[in-house]
């Protein structure tokens, strides 16, 4: 599995005997970030390298303690253990040269296996769901979320419209995967299934909290653009020491936090832990007039009749520091309406 690292470890004192060490590869950001990276001070890099998250979500390291059935060169195995509330099966064979493993992982006490989720219909800036409250200006950063939720950037459509268009389901299943029902682009008819592994979830120590654990090397390797990253204008600005307090949570899983309403209905968010970091990070774009002068030429060319409008919006991305600065709450997520069990959907920490 790419990402993910197996060790096989015979006992040395008895050959029927052996472990099985499960845990995430290492991965350097340093690829994806490019110039950032490479512009910062020395050191910098070494400190975007990490283990990505274990097989099992929530755990770093996993070990198995298997029985061998030697067949000549090669050995099999296969048995069932429980460990930190899940049940993992395994069946696999090895020789010098190769190791094969099946692993089938239930995780019961995870309060959202086996639900799914649709989107709530799209209206204004839903499914989208935002709260941000700042001391520098209060209406400032609301006005500057719903500008930007509504304008039109692809299509001439929003990005609430686009992800009501692309993303149709989000179901998490009992082994931690969190699998999600999407269209490659807004015209296709044909709904696909996402790959496993690429994002899966244990419930969080705190009170209505998910940690999602992303699988960075398979989503690179399948999905996403180094190189328009790195070469991204203006992107050798981002401070990269408030993208580094976000690093042990690649490993250790990032927060979010859902509330229901009682009537089927459930936002999904990332709040301030995650978020003002990020905005930290990005702040010093907002200060360069190139990068804002560039982001106003985008929207402006993707507003339509609405163009004109943009203009108006130069001041309020100029003070997207002091706003940033000022940040007493935020909030940003999904809202969702329970798609299974039909019943209202409760989940219980």
């Amino acid at each position: 599995m790419l990402g993910k690292k197996v060790e096989f470890i015979p006992d040395a004192a008895d050959a029927t005997k052996a472990r099985l060490i499960l845990s995430g590869a290492l991965v350097d950001l340093s690829d994806i970030l490019g110039s950032v990276a490479m512009n910062s001070r020395a050191g910098i890099t070494d400190l975007l390298k990490f283990a990505s998250p274990g097989v099992i979500p929530g755990e770093k390291t996993t070990e198995l303690h298997v029985t061998l059935n030697i067949d000549g060169d090669m050995v099999t195995f296969s048995g069932e253990e429980e460990q930190n509330g899940g049940i993992i099966r395994y069946n696999g064979s090895a020789t010098k040269s190769f190791l094969k493993l099946d692993l089938n992982v239930a995780l019961p006490e995870n309060g959202f296996a086996d639900t799914s989720w649709n989107l709530v219909p799209q209206k204004s800036v839903e499914p989208v769901y935002y709260v941000w409250k700042t001391s520098a200006n209060p209406i400032w950063g609301s006005i500057l979320v719903r500008a930007i939720f509504t304008a039109k950037v692809v299509d001439n459509k929003s990005i609430p419209q686009l992800l009501s268009a692309i993303l149709k389901e989000v179901r998490f299943l009992p082994d931690g995967n969190i699998q999600a029902v999407y269209k490659n682009g807004i015209a296709d008819a044909e709904w696909n299934d996402s790959d496993l592994n690429l994002a899966m979830y244990r419930m969080g120590e705190q009170e209505n909290q998910i940690k999602l654990f992303l699988n960075l090397s398979q989503i690179m390797d399948t999905a996403m653009s180094v190189t328009t990253l790195s070469r991204a204008s203006g992107i050798s600005s981002v401070d990269i020491k408030e993208l580094l307090k976000l690093i042990p949570m690649l490993s250790e899983g990032i927060p979010l936090y859902y509330e229901q309403d009682g009537n089927g209905g459930m936002k999904v968010y990332v709040g301030e832990d995650v978020l003002l970091p990020l905005l930290k990070a990005v702040k010093p774009l907002f200060e360069d007039e190139e990068f804002v002068n560039g982001l106003l030429e985008m929207l402006e060319a993707q507003a339509g009749d609405m163009a004109s409008l943009v203009k108006a919006l130069k001041p309020v991305l100029k003070s997207l520091p002091k706003v940033i600065d000022g940040t007493t709450e935020v909030k940003f997520g999904i809202m969702f309406t329970a798609l299974q069990p039909s019943a209202e959907t409760n989940i219980l920490k």
